[in-house]
């Protein structure tokens, strides 16, 4: 029975993939930075809170009041009577204390956030992207190993029909035999419906679908933020956390609703306000002269009864001000025990791919030529050389499947340290256009 073959089809199954162009990893991200409109809805957002401040931080306009006063109903005439007038008067009202300026200075801060809100955007594209790319990497990868040992499988099969019927084989070896080749073909469709669902999750983000049929071969190299030394420094790891864009964001929360206590503060001050009028007489009948008149006056409120209005809004924000420093808290907390876990997870992920290229794989493939050897001498079944081949085509998937994971863990911990993220601080949208 032709042996020679099936070590030689072991020997040389090697990944085939497609020379022409295709999306890296680094083109996909920018690619759904560059066209999430999302980050263009949250620019529009802050251009209105911005114009918003401005509006608040003005006095309201003045009132001004003409009026006919005391006219006679018996003759209509302007000079019959003393008191007829001609009032021109003007209002202006003031808010209590600095209210206008905290206002302005608190949508000032709601603005400032929205920059944050954009940089924690590009940071979780960058995350979800990057792993749906990987993932679909890894499904273009385990298929085209597959497919390249898939002669290996049809080989095995030939064989096993030929040792059958000259009668070297039981029919049970030969339908396992044929059960493999099945199993591959299943699980060639399985990794095929999973690539187009991962391809269609990735067109969310994405403008460029034709380009997501073929990726390149090579998985790049995804560096973490941080270098060895800075990881053992748990002191640097927390400063650097905390400039993650959320907590950033949580900070700006905080001061927002200081703010909002800041204002509350100002409802013990009175508003005032001022009117001034000017009333016109006309001459008498007879000629004599009459004086004109001219008013002014105050008008202030007093808040002598604070309890059920001032207390009580002053009371509610300073609620949501701890409130919110409460949360601060615990999304640090959160961020931190979720860096550990992944840093953890990549320790364990580089540790299996040691193993599996220092010693698994090498044993494996010794396994499998030893098969071949004891089969041609006739002391190993034809099981135990197809068990050798199937063993190491599960080994070389699982290293597949595992590189990719340590690529994925790498872009969430990525993620967790966007603060400092060069590329997302260089990252800039395209200029706001207002219609």
């Amino acid at each position: 029975m032709p042996i020679l073959p099936i070590f030689i089809v072991m020997l040389c199954a090697t990944l085939i993939t497609p020379a022409y162009a295709s999306l890296s990893l680094d083109e996909a991200i920018s690619n759904a930075i560059s066209h999430d409109r999302w980050i263009d809805s949250n620019r529009y957002q802050e251009h209105a809170i911005r114009s918003d401040a401005i509006a608040s931080g003005q006095l309201p306009d003045p009132k001004v009041r003409v009026a006919l006063a005391n006219l006679p109903t018996d003759s209509f005439d302007f000079n019959q009577e003393n008191m007829t007038q001609l009032q021109l008067g003007i209002s202006q009202q003031f808010s209590r204390g600095d209210s206008l300026e905290i206002k302005q200075r608190q949508l000032s801060l709601m603005a400032d956030q929205k920059p944050l809100e954009r940089h924690e955007r590009r940071a979780l594209i960058k995350q979800k992207v990057g792993q749906l790319w990987v993932l679909l990497h890894q499904h273009q990868a385990q298929t085209q190993l597959l497919k390249a040992n898939q002669s290996l499988f049809q080989e095995l099969v030939a064989i096993s029909q030929a040792h059958y019927r000259s009668g070297n084989l039981q029919r049970y070896e030969l339908l396992d035999a044929e059960l493999k080749m099945t199993q591959l073909h299943d699980r060639l469709a399985k990794l095929e419906q999973l690539k187009n669902q991962t391809r269609h999750q990735l067109l969310e983000w994405l403008t460029v679908p034709d380009e997501l049929d073929a990726l390149p071969t090579e998985l790049p190299e995804i560096p973490i933020l941080l270098t060895p030394q800075q990881l053992k420094n748990e002191a640097q790891v927390d400063k650097v956390l905390l400039k993650h864009p959320l907590l950033q964001q949580f900070e700006q929360r905080v001061e927002i609703q200081q703010k909002a206590v800041d204002l509350a503060d100002e409802a013990y001050k009175p508003s005032f306000k001022v009117d001034a009028g000017y009333g016109y007489r006309d001459d008498m009948p007879n000629g004599m002269d009459r004086a004109d008149f001219f008013s002014m006056a105050l008008t202030f409120d007093l808040p002598i009864f604070p309890e059920k209005r001032q207390d009580a809004t002053r009371n509610a924000a300073i609620g949501q001000r701890e409130a919110v420093k409460e949360q601060r808290f615990l999304k640090a907390r959160q961020i931190k025990t979720t860096f550990g876990f992944e840093l953890a997870n990549l320790a364990g992920l580089e540790q299996r791919l040691s193993i599996y290229d220092r010693g698994l794989l090498r044993q494996l493939k010794e396994k499998r030529s030893a098969a071949l050897q004891a089969y041609g001498a006739s002391t190993a079944r034809f099981n135990d050389v197809s068990a050798a081949a199937l063993s190491e085509l599960e080994i070389k998937l699982q290293k597949i499947a595992l590189t990719h994971e340590r690529a994925a863990t790498l872009l969430r911990l990525n993620y967790l340290l966007a603060g400092i993220d060069p590329e997302l601080q260089r990252q800039s949208s395209r200029p706001l256009e207002l219609k």
